[in-house]
């Protein structure tokens, strides 16, 4: 899958004819926000001054250098190398430059990034800095974190933001390369502060940047802060959302080089997350595309940029003349031979009993899935009809879907309202009304997080419309019924196409009643859960039930943090069938 956004690996690799392997550097140098026992800095800076791991216990900086080159070329194949002076903040003194003119001597760089502060910058720095790059490419990274001069002072910085656009301007004049760095979520900050952050270095003449998620270290001033009163940090999720937006604001020449803090494990206090640092990335990459997001979209003033066009897949027409797609991600099509809008009506909306709910009273609607929209349409058809109130909230992760349905998926002639309108607004807005009481919003990525959303109680009705177990069980989880159950009222069914085993005791371990639903296209019916038993109309049998709770077809996926790929929810569910078949019984 393409990057949508601009890695700065690949940017130096081109600019160079090679990846440049990064050699952290610390001369030690201190932090002029420190005081001189080294306490002091600012609220969010750890003991160690974010130096590097590998630098820690290094008897020298040259013996730890040399042993760093040859350590990337014999692992990694490394030919061409970055010296990264990071520790603290650089400075520049008379007794600082020759420490920096003899490393890059001894060693064979070609590039060298500076990491310091706004106010080391005197014009004695930035004439040393000009004659520098005279000699190798040389890179700045300044630390700004935030454009807000409030929070700059809530976080002890010791500087304030014209300083650091002084220095951004100057630094750019004298030809040096500038790479900013900016946290997100610093505290107090609102998403509005992310956004004009943002926006206003992309505004400036930079050349890269370098994003932080906030991290509370062990003895730091912010870990103080966090005993006495919680310091809110962002779990991956939301963190991934307000980066992704921050990304979209860059310039799409600028490359992002990194996404993430990295921290000691023993000395981190807050966020813990479950996601790993490479699966992070891979879901930001996975979410940008799917949401036909890219980096710079929305550059200038929040003026979105059309997203590049798109082909789309074929359509495939099913037995009802409506037509579905090929999802060559999950190599399924969305719906089955039977029919797109017969599986709708039959599977979902006539099971779920709609009309007769619509009749009672307004009916809030959740589509898990919404794919290419035929559930969602079916019961706004089904509410224009009878002049019912309907509202819909939909959980979608491929906008590249709906996209492809607004353009193929057509409406009929006995369609109270334009399907094509409506797919293609929902794409566009991901809102769309019927006048005066059907209305439906889309919520774009991983269903996981978008029903947490959602307040308890909230829904009438569920459809959950997923791919199949073994290339989508991220959604057939006891954790993700749980999470699907918290949303839905007490009266509320669950309706699913789904009939697998695992689906069903899953629901059932959930805290769900659990029946069947008629068969449509095939001989087997479809699943319905409800939270109170009289809305099971059909319900499972008995040798069925007896499977369920007796053998290891009825364990159940298991999803605990709400991140697992599918490929680790289904390893961890044959590793707990092994140890199942253990404890049974053999045969004599």
């Amino acid at each position: 899958m393409d990057s949508p956004y601009l890695q700065y690996k690949e940017y130096m690799a081109a600019r160079h004819g090679a990846p440049l392997f990064r050699v952290p550097i610390d001369f030690n140098l201190g932090c002029p926000n420190r005081e001189a026992d080294g306490s002091g800095g600012c609220t969010f800076c750890n003991v160690r001054g974010s130096k590097a791991v590998q630098t820690l216990g290094a008897e020298s900086v040259r013996g730890q250098m040399a042993a760093a080159i040859r350590f990337a070329r014999e692992r990694y194949g490394a030919r061409k190398f970055m010296a990264y002076i990071q520790a603290f903040s650089a400075t520049f003194g008379d007794r600082q430059q020759p420490l920096y003119l003899a490393l890059l001597d001894a060693f064979p760089f070609s590039a060298v990034s500076i990491g310091t502060r706004p106010d080391c910058l005197t014009p004695q720095a930035y004439g040393f800095l000009a004659e520098l790059n005279r000699h190798i490419e040389t890179w700045v990274e300044l630390g700004v974190q935030t454009v807000h001069d409030r929070t700059l002072e809530r976080i002890h910085r010791g500087h304030d933001w014209a300083s650091s656009e002084r220095a951004i301007r100057t630094l750019h004049g004298l030809g040096l390369k500038v790479a900013v760095h900016a946290i997100i979520g610093l505290p107090g900050e609102t998403p509005e502060d992310f956004q004009a952050t943002a926006d206003t270095l992309a505004a400036l003449p930079i050349d890269a940047v370098k994003i932080h998620n906030l991290h509370i270290e062990q003895g730091t001033t912010l870990a103080l802060e966090h005993a006495l009163s919680p310091v809110p940090t962002f779990m991956e999720y939301d963190f991934a959302e307000h980066l992704m937006d921050f990304i979209r604001r860059m310039p799409p020449q600028i490359p992002i080089m990194r996404l993430t803090t990295d921290t000691l494990d023993e000395e981190l206090i807050a966020p813990r997350w479950h996601m790993a640092k490479g699966q992070f990335k891979e879901y930001v990459v996975r979410q940008m595309a799917c949401r036909e997001w890219r980096q710079g979209d929305l550059f200038g003033n929040g003026r979105a940029v059309a997203p590049e066009a798109a082909s789309d897949p074929e359509p495939v027409a099913t037995e009802d003349g409506s037509v579905t797609f090929w999802n060559g991600e999950y190599k399924e099509h969305y719906h089955s031979p039977a029919g797109a809008r017969r599986e709708a009506v039959e599977k979902y909306v006539v099971p779920a009993r709609l009309a007769e709910r619509l009749e009672h009273g307004p009916v809030r609607l959740l589509d898990v899935c919404f794919g290419l929209g035929y559930n969602s349409l079916a019961a706004m058809n089904l509410a224009a009809d009878c002049g019912g109130n309907l509202r819909i909230d939909a959980l979608e992760m491929d906008r590249r879907a709906v996209r492809a349905a607004a353009r193929h998926i057509l409406q009929e002639g006995t369609d109270p309202f334009d399907w094509q309108a409506c797919l293609a607004r929902l794409h566009h807005a991901q809102a769309y009304g019927l006048e005066p009481n059907i209305s439906i919003n889309m919520h774009w990525g991983d269903a996981r997080h978008t029903a947490t959303r959602f307040g308890p109680a909230s829904f009438d009705v569920v459809f959950l419309d997923a791919f199949s177990t073994q290339r989508n069980s991220e959604l057939w989880t006891v954790d993700f019924f749980r999470q699907l159950g918290r949303v839905m009222k007490p009266g509320a069914v669950l309706l699913t196409y789904c009939a697998a085993l695992p689906v069903r005791a899953g629901l059932m371990e959930a805290g769900f009643f659990v029946g069947e639903t008629p068969p449509v296209g095939r001989q087997r019916g479809g699943t319905l859960g409800a939270l109170r038993e009289g809305e099971i109309a059909i319900p499972l049998p008995d040798a069925e039930l007896a499977i369920l709770r007796t053998t290891t077809r009825g364990l159940p996926y298991r999803d605990p943090h709400g991140v697992w790929t599918s490929k680790e929810i289904l390893r961890e569910r044959q590793e707990r069938i092994l140890e199942r078949k253990k404890d049974l019984p053999s045969n004599p």
